[in-house]
């Protein structure tokens, strides 16, 4: 059957603040209650209800980029209407969010290794806070659309070479120092995501985990709209089984050929 857990909640909550840090780029804080922030672990997501009127039909998902205390942090572009209406939610109002939802990181210990394209770093800032982070990867369009996090060591790329490396954030892994890498995390686009992984070694490809990205209609598996190709046949829902996963469990050629 089909539901919520036990440690989901479905409130409405208060935007504390709002930030647009880079351009149509938001930073959000919510006032969730320290139950919810507590429960949440990285990786994870909520579903927030972006306007209390007709449209948009179904909540959006925004992964958990921080919590501190009893708040979160979501990081979200305004790329369609529902964004663009949750960029418009003025402090001090409150919208309907329900989680943490999905499944987040296996954290493991030893050295990490990050790698994000865009806003797929999004998440990290939660990430870091809980393992031994030794280097950030990140790639990005241009320097403005380059996900900092603060307080780690960074290689960056850029496509049009107006921050670290021109080039794409693939070219950056043969840089890496392997002898200090345990784990891996990666998030960002499917074909960069792909590419990343072909090119760690193989002896780390089980240790590596991925943060997937789908369009999500209810968030707890009812509706399978985020169904993501898994090896050896079958789909894996991203909204339970998800959204994160280890690489090795993915149909990469499949869900490449979706995108």
């Amino acid at each position: 059957m089909v539901g919520k857990k036990n440690n989901e909640v479905d409130r409405d909550v208060v935007v504390t603040s709002k930030e647009e840090f880079l351009p149509g780029v938001f930073r959000m804080c919510l006032e969730t209650g320290e139950y919810f922030s507590s429960q949440s672990k990285p990786g994870q997501f909520i579903q927030v209800e972006v306007s209390p009127g007709p449209f948009p039909v179904t909540r959006r998902p925004f992964t958990i980029s921080r919590t501190h205390g009893s708040s979160i942090e979501i990081v979200f572009e305004t790329v369609g209407r529902g964004t663009v209406l949750l960029s418009e939610v003025e402090t001090g109002s409150t919208v309907r969010v329900l989680g943490p939802l999905g499944s987040g990181y296996e954290l493991n210990t030893g050295g990490w290794l990050l790698v994000g394209g865009g806003l797929g770093a999004a998440g990290f800032p939660d990430l870091v806070s809980f393992v031994d982070c030794r280097l950030l990867l990140l790639g990005a369009s241009s320097e403005d659309r380059l996900l900092l996090v603060p307080g780690v060591p960074v290689m960056s790329a850029t496509e049009d070479g107006s921050s670290g490396r021109k080039g794409m954030v693939t070219d950056l892994i043969e840089s890496v120092p392997w002898d200090s890498v345990n784990n891996i995390a990666v998030c960002g686009p499917v074909a960069m995501m792909k590419a990343v992984i072909q090119k760690i070694p193989v002896e780390l490809i089980s240790s590596t985990q991925i943060s997937s990205e789908a369009r999500m209609g209810c968030g707890w598996g009812a509706c399978e709209g985020c169904s993501i190709p898994k090896a050896g046949g079958g789909y894996l829902k991203c909204c339970t089984d998800g959204p994160v996963f280890p690489a090795d469990s993915i149909d990469w050629e499949r869900w490449e050929g979706i995108h």
